[in-house]
């Protein structure tokens, strides 16, 4: 059955301005069309006529090509557009999708359509998504991701009357290791008081300029002992400190390579910002390369430019090996440097203070991610400094 959709629409009939009721429906290519409700040349004013209209229409009358013909390329197309039906329906039922969730996205519905956009949308089953699926090389989170976007384009498949029933595939189980964690041996082993110590640990290379080495080993510490994102680390500037031991964190570098000034997770009524301090042998690290740099600078550069994640991450591993730590059996990856402090803080300091500098919340823990409000809690967490001088040693 084709679904018909009314709306209503101003025109002009006769030098007066009139409202009058159209349908809209979906032809074969996917393609929305409109029609009056009216028959010869007269508009339809009233909603009973054009409801009596619609219902008296056959299927062939309006839609003479089989819906059979429509393929997936047809009906995605423009999908995830900003302006697109779906997404208005889904703002109209409370749901907003932010820039970031709609890239990701519109990777994964590149990837479906690579593989069954040629399909026409009522030939497929869904063992023929499992099998794709399934020989796909990539996480089974990944693999959810697509899944949850082809159940949004069958859910709307379905509300516009094109299909009789929705292919429900099941999800699969995440397949992700526990992160793994250094222990304070490790961490003391892989930052030493000693600079020139702490050199020779974290130079990989022997072309490798001191300064990239140091940044990089000062970048892996402040992650370490504030428990920051890779993607705020990588973003840091220098305004962002409100004092020689306490950040602001306001930004990220998100997934397009661009500097915002929001974090993970964020809503445009909660950006996420929060405030963290700094234990003293990060701020001494850190007050080696200060010296001048203006406000907007990045405080963490390699051969001149802000810290990019593959080396962030590529190297941390080499260091790890070199220092006879197996990363891979472990799982220790950048993100493990959050988990450890997490897990060395989780007993030195309240679980709400863990909270605002790591960024976690619950339900009780939701209005202070402003400037205004995060810099508030600055006096509170200053209390403990003891606790992580006792720890970051």
């Amino acid at each position: 059955m084709v679904v018909r959709h009314l709306f209503q629409r101003t025109i002009k009939k006769n030098g007066k301005t009139i409202k009058a009721w159209y349908y809209w429906f979906y032809d074969e290519n996917g393609k929305q069309v409109r029609k009056s409700c009216g028959q010869n040349g007269k508009p339809c004013l009233i909603k009973r006529d054009a409801e009596s209209f619609i219902a008296s229409l056959k299927d062939e009358e309006i839609l003479p090509t089989t819906k059979k013909l429509i393929t997936f390329n047809n009906y995605c197309k423009g999908f995830y557009d900003p302006d697109s039906r779906f997404l208005k329906k889904q703002a109209a039922r409370g749901f907003k999708y932010q820039n970031n969730s709609l890239y990701q996205k519109q990777l994964y519905l590149s990837k479906f359509l690579l593989a069954f956009g040629d399909r026409k949308i009522t030939d497929i089953r869904a063992g023929q998504i499992e099998n794709w699926l399934i020989d796909m090389d990539c996480s089974n989170s990944v693999k959810n991701n697509i899944l949850a976007v082809f159940d949004e384009i069958e859910s709307e498949l379905y509300s516009d009357g094109l299909i009789e029933f929705e292919i429900h595939v099941k999800h699969f189980k995440r397949n992700t290791k526990d992160k793994g964690i250094l222990t304070i041996a490790e961490i003391n082993k892989l930052f030493p008081s000693d600079y020139e110590s702490l050199i020779n640990i974290w130079r990989i290379r022997p072309t490798e300029r001191e300064q990239d080495v140091y940044s990089f080993a000062a970048a892996i510490y402040t992650i370490l002992s504030t428990g920051m994102r890779s993607s705020e680390i990588r973003a840091l500037q220098w305004n962002q400190f409100i004092r020689p031991d306490a950040i602001l964190i306001n930004a990220m570098i998100d997934s397009n390579a661009e500097r915002v000034n929001r974090l993970k997770k964020w809503s445009d009524d909660n950006k996420k910002w929060r405030v963290t301090v700094l234990p003293d042998k990060t701020v001494k690290m850190i007050d080696l390369f200060r010296l001048d740099k203006n406000d907007n600078d990045y405080v963490f550069v390699y051969m001149d430019k802000p810290i990019s994640t593959s080396f962030l991450l590529d190297h941390f591993k080499l260091v790890l090996n070199k220092s006879g730590i197996d990363c891979r059996a472990r799982n220790i990856t950048i993100h493990s440097l959050r988990f450890t402090y997490n897990s060395l803080m989780r007993n030195e300091i309240s679980g709400d203070d863990l909270r605002l500098m790591i960024g976690h919340t619950d339900e009780r823990m939701t209005e202070y991610y402003d400037k205004s409000k995060a810099i508030e809690h600055l006096d509170e967490l200053l209390k403990n400094k003891k606790s992580l001088n006792d720890v970051f040693n």
